[in-house]
């Protein structure tokens, strides 16, 4: 675990959840999935993270965190509006801190 992800990942949380969902991502589906479900996923999962201090996610939750960065990579092309491209880019950016970080900390312990 790398202190400095989790302070930046800490940070982008705190963004991301003081905000509301954009309107129009609302009703949007990925894969067969509303973005709101995905958001909802990562929730859980950076509710975990950021919560423990430690940094730690099980192997589930980074699978979730996983499948939904790249579902969310998949989406952000489509998305034109400003406010929607930066709702996802800070998802996808907290989903990739997360997963750097977790794949570093594998590599050590090895």
């Amino acid at each position: 675990m790398n202190r400095e992800v989790v302070n930046e990942v800490s940070v982008l949380w705190a963004e991301h959840s003081g905000q509301f969902c954009p309107d129009d991502l609302r009703d949007v589906e990925i894969h067969g999935q509303p973005v709101m479900l995905l958001d909802l996923y990562m929730a859980g999962c950076l509710t975990s993270y950021v919560g423990s201090r430690q940094g730690v996610l099980d192997v589930g939750q980074l699978r979730i965190v996983k499948e939904c960065a790249r579902d969310l990579r998949a989406l952000l092309p489509r998305i034109r509006r400003s406010e929607e491209r930066t709702y996802l880019s800070r998802m996808i950016r907290i989903a990739e801190l997360i997963l750097s970080d977790a794949a570093m900390t594998a590599d050590n312990t090895e």
